[in-house]
């Protein structure tokens, strides 16, 4: 290989390298904080392995050179026409001072805001102000008043300026709006201009950096806007007619702001100078490919550096493997790697996602690559024709129904990397790929039924039609390559759908995922076990239902999963089918606790939950529900049996009345508790008002705050707020009276 060859790969490599390295390095970092699971790092180990075999084998470094071409002369009559033998790529030494030169411009100058000049300048107006205003109650005559103000701000202000203060009826007015005015030009920041230095940096906007209520803040500010000495008189003009004062204050007020004015904003060299040097060294170089067939040069042209850079490029086409082409998709496929681990490990889903999904998920995508790497090297079709070929849109549906529509998302950015790995750059296929992927999420996001995925199937075949088109019309040749693109995605689309309809059904079943159609199924009163509940338990049954119905109120209100709340809330009491008469809702005026004792008592109490979850596991719940189920009371004292266990024993230990589950970890399973717990003390309450309702549900509320019941979710206080009012909204309505009409009155009672 040529010494021009070795270099071009070299900076490839390096390229490569520099783009990955940063986000590795935090991926990794975050990874560490997490305890390995043995077999799962076995297994990605090996099939990182065998990944980088198979490209190194079949990837795209390792097509088959042709002959070779001979380097030429800058200026020469190329005798014949020179065409690629292979595709090669190579780094344009030219275009990439060129992308560093304008990288460098667009870089900001740093002014940083100093905020004792700031204060030093407005304590200054203070005492300025109090002092005018001492002379004017002592009716100083006009050149006493002056010497006074020039004895204490000597050379500050001319004597015109001074005497039209004092005299003017509007002094106070214009110290106000000065005072205001000029603490917003100090707050923003008056500029000291350097006198040289800003012709490197980007001369249509510059960075402000201070301090705004005790935090740092960063504002980009065009040029044209910046308030300096300079340009002072024009800035008060403009503030003081957007405040619409009238001419004589605006005339003093200017005054004021004038002669207090400093600058306080000051050009950072050295920050400036280090952004600059940081752009230098991220600047990616910009990499020319040549393509298989490619004409490089026609015969009888001359001959320019453009020519003898690509023939360079393509002279290293030797009959081996193309190791900088071979490590590139290495690379690739490392950082697909690392971001699906990063998707795994962070809980970026909208569910959780278990060890078996996890694993099933990694097959897949390896299964994936794979298919990519086969159908790249021994179909040999063209890079987007690839894309057409590929079950993209069907990885991202699945995911997005199973999972979610965050994770799908962020998953199609690892589809494509897998896809750039096996088959080379491009970036059409690149493109392709990740919009196919997005137009598989959004089409999905508003599916309510199985049936609805047959109308999502028609509306991907658009939108992938659409995204082909927009991939394949750069560089095409007239309509027809482009039109037929549109028809090969949008039948992949519908492909991909067709596909997702099949296997949903198995994917759910095996994985146990709570998707919103069998959430939906789940959600019919009419199933058996609800049945039973209210054949057995008409009170619990009851009680299920209101709790439902504020929970998904609740869930909707605060961007948590309605449904999966709803269903949570169907069956969280299913425990107390087991003994139904020994909770009060189901109870007809005999109290079976009456009879026992309180230990007894909460011991009944408290099992319910754990025969509910393992009931709902028998069943085949998603685990989603049964951990609602688990945890809809959490782990707090059944506080009426152990005060009375107290009072009967002398004193009692809280772990024997304490729930056997753990506090909610998901904002569906916090909300399923506090409408649980709402709705059962609201059965108490006797025509409140709206008063007392509210501070009734608030109290209930941070009661659960107060006992750690809520610490493991990420409910927000503002959250909380907003369930209150949901719950207060609903409960209104089930208290509101009804109209007492006259013929009711004239019964007797």
């Amino acid at each position: 290989m040529s010494q021009n060859s070795e270099s071009a790969t070299a900076n490839i490599l390096a390229a490569v390298g520099r783009g990955i390295a940063a986000p590795a390095r935090a991926i990794l970092g975050g990874l560490a904080t997490r305890k390995p699971d043995a077999g799962i790092a076995a297994a990605l180990g090996a099939a990182f392995i065998l990944g980088s075999i198979l490209l190194v084998a079949f990837g795209p470094g390792a097509a088959a050179p042709g002959d070779l071409s001979a380097l030429m002369e800058v200026g020469k009559v190329a005798d014949r026409d020179y065409i690629a033998d292979r595709e090669v790529s190579y780094v344009d030494e030219a275009a990439t001072e060129l992308r560093i030169e304008a990288e460098q411009r667009l870089v900001l100058p740093v002014f940083f805001v100093d905020d004792k000049p700031a204060s030093a300048a407005l304590t200054r107006l203070g005492q300025f102000q109090d002092l005018l205003e001492g002379l004017v109650e002592k009716k100083l005559a006009g050149d006493t008043l002056f010497l006074n103000v020039q004895s204490q701000f000597p050379g500050l202000l001319r004597k015109d300026d001074v005497l039209a203060l004092a005299r003017s009826p509007f002094r106070k007015q214009a110290f106000a709006y000065g005072e205001s005015i000029l603490r917003g030009f100090l707050e923003e920041g008056i500029v000291a201009l350097p006198a040289s230095g800003l012709d490197r940096f980007n001369s249509d906007y510059s960075e402000i950096r201070g301090l705004r209520g005790g935090r740092p803040e960063t504002r980009e500010v065009p040029m044209g806007h910046l308030v300096s000495l300079r340009n002072l008189g024009s800035a008060i003009d403009e503030e003081a007619a957007s405040r619409r004062l009238a001419r004589p204050l605006a005339l003093l007020t200017a005054t004021v702001v004038r002669s207090f004015a400093v600058e306080d904003a000051f050009f950072d060299a050295e920050q400036s100078q280090k952004r600059i040097d940081a752009v230098r060294s991220k600047v990616e170089s910009v990499v020319r490919s040549i393509s298989k067939g490619e004409r490089i040069v026609h015969k009888g042209a001359i001959i320019g550096k453009a020519d003898v850079a690509k023939m360079a490029a393509a002279r290293g086409a030797v009959a081996r493997v193309e190791w900088g082409a071979a490590l590139g998709s290495i690379w690739l496929a490392v950082t697909a790697m690392l971001l699906g681990l990063y998707l795994l490990g962070r809980g970026l889903s909208e569910r959780g996602l278990r060890r078996s999904g996890a694993i099933l998920l990694s097959a897949s995508l390896f299964a994936f690559f794979l298919v990519a790497l086969a159908l790249a090297r021994f179909a040999a079709p063209d890079p987007l024709e690839l894309g057409f070929l590929l079950p993209t849109a069907l990885v991202a549906m699945l995911s997005a129904i199973l999972i979610g529509p965050r994770f799908a998302i962020l998953l199609g950015m690892v589809l494509s990397l897998l896809v750039q790995a096996a088959a080379g750059l491009d970036a059409r296929l690149f493109l392709f790929c990740l919009l196919s992927s997005t137009a598989a999420t959004f089409s999905v996001r508003a599916a309510r039924s199985r049936i609805d995925l047959v109308r999502a199937g028609f509306i991907l075949a658009v939108l992938e039609g659409g995204s082909a088109v927009l991939a394949a019309a750069p560089g095409s040749h007239g309509l027809g390559p482009v039109l037929l693109a549109g028809l090969l995605g949008g039948a992949n689309g519908l492909t991909c759908a067709l596909l997702a309809l099949a296997f949903l059904p198995l994917l759910e079943q095996a994985l146990n995922a709570p998707t919103r159609f069998r959430l939906m199924e789940l959600s019919d009163l009419n199933a058996p076990i609800l049945k039973r509940l209210f054949n057995v338990a008409p009170g619990t049954y009851s009680h299920s239902v209101s709790v439902a119905h504020l929970a998904e109120s609740a869930c909707r209100e605060i961007g948590a999963d309605p449904l999966l709340a709803r269903v949570g809330a169907y069956y969280h009491d299913i425990g107390k089918i087991e003994q139904p008469e020994y909770f009060i809702e189901n109870q007809a005026g005999y109290n079976k606790h009456e009879e026992i004792n309180p230990r007894l008592s909460a011991t009944v109490i408290r099992s319910h939950v754990k025969i509910g979850a393992e009931r709902a596991r028998a069943l085949g719940l998603p685990e989603a529900v049964v951990e609602i189920i688990a945890q809809h009371h959490g782990n707090q004292v059944i506080a009426w049996f152990y005060d009375q266990a107290k009072k009967a024993e002398g004193g009692a230990d809280a772990d024997d009345f304490t729930y056997p589950g753990q506090p909610p970890a998901s904002r569906e399973a916090a909300v399923v508790m506090l409408a649980d717990a709402v709705e059962a003390a609201s059965r108490t309450l006797k025509r409140p008002t709206m008063t007392r309702l509210e501070e009734f549900i608030r109290e209930i509320i941070m009661d659960k705050v107060k006992h750690g019941q809520l610490d493991r979710c990420d409910l927000t206080f503002k959250d909380l707020d907003s369930i209150r009012t949901s719950f207060t909204r609903i409960l209104a309505g089930h208290f509101h009276s009804r109209i007492e009409y006259p013929r009711m009155k004239e019964q007797p009672k």
